[in-house]
Order: C-alpha cells, then sequence, then structure tokens
C-alpha cells in the first residue's frame, strides 16, 4: 500500500514539475522590458520620406492618388514623355497609356465596385471605373446600349494591361 501511494506522490510531484518547466518556458514575458527591433534609416533623406503621405498631390475628393503622379523626392524624368505615354525609369512604376478609344456596346454590369462590363460585338471588355465615374455607373442597370471611352494602361516590364474608363453614356 505504501508503495503505491508513494507512486502517485512521485508522479504528482515530476507533472507539476514538468507543467512549471513547460509554462516558464512558453513565457512571454518573464519581466523583462520587451525588445522589439528597430531600424534606424541609413541617411536623413530615407528619414523624411518614409511614413509621409504627399498631401498636395491628393485629388480633391477621394483621398486617393492617381498611379501616375510623382511623389515629393521623386525626380520628373518619369513624366509625360512626347509621345504622350507616361514612362519611367523604374520599373516599377513604368506605365503607359493609349489613346483614347471610342467604342460602342452593350453595358452588362459591374463585376465589383471598380470594375464594370461592357459587350462589343462578341467579346466582353473589363473596364476599370476611377471614382469619378462611379456615381454615373451606379445609374446603369443590365442590357443598356452604351457608347464609351476607354484608354489602354499598360503596367511595367510585364506588360501588363488594363482597360479604364474615361466617360460613358445611354444610346
Amino acid at each position: 500500500m505504501k508503495w503505491k501511494n508513494r507512486m502517485k506522490r512521485t508522479a504528482t510531484t515530476t507533472s507539476a514539475i514538468l507543467i512549471a518547466l513547460m509554462l516558464a518556458a512558453c513565457s512571454d514575458n518573464n519581466n523583462n522590458a520587451p525588445t522589439t527591433p528597430t531600424a534606424t534609416p541609413d541617411t536623413e533623406q530615407e528619414q523624411t520620406d518614409q511614413g509621409t503621405i504627399p498631401s498636395d498631390n491628393l485629388p480633391e475628393d477621394t483621398g486617393v492618388l492617381d498611379p501616375g503622379t510623382l511623389t515629393p523626392g521623386q525626380d520628373d524624368q518619369g513624366s509625360d514623355s512626347e509621345d504622350g505615354n507616361n514612362t519611367s525609369n523604374d520599373p516599377e512604376l513604368n506605365e503607359s497609356i493609349s489613346d483614347v478609344i471610342k467604342a460602342e456596346g452593350t453595358y452588362i454590369g459591374a463585376a465589383d465596385s471598380h470594375t464594370v462590363e461592357i459587350q462589343v460585338g462578341e467579346s466582353y471588355l473589363a473596364l476599370q471605373v476611377d471614382e469619378d465615374l462611379q456615381h454615373i455607373i451606379s445609374e446603369y442597370h443590365g442590357d443598356e446600349a452604351v457608347s464609351f471611352e476607354y484608354v489602354e494602361k499598360t503596367f511595367g516590364d510585364s506588360g501588363t494591361k488594363q482597360l479604364w474608363l474615361e466617360s460613358i453614356e445611354k444610346k
């Protein structure tokens, strides 16, 4: 009988010690001050450019920057070129915009809050909608004849293309 009680006490004590060790090892607060790594910029220029929003380039009502808008600190070397296309030496910002394309078709509907679908002939176009046109698009219902204008934007060296709606009106 004594043997069984002794074994139970030893097992209980061993288990309690093991649990206490595991909790201490897993604890993230060992009464030490938290140590979080901090990054410091190498130059004063980097420090002033980080975390600032170029408020002077914001549109009046939207609060959203146009992807082609220069931010403070950038050169004007990536602005409009003579042929009317936006280009830049930075591959991520390299964007070209086609001339305005006029078309007629059938407004199908909104795919999401910033994309509409218009059928032109046998093909369907997914067009990005700027915030300036969203209030106009909200008045459209499916299967309406429309005439519209759009541009094709090509981004970066990858050649990713997007169609952007410039104007739309019911026929």
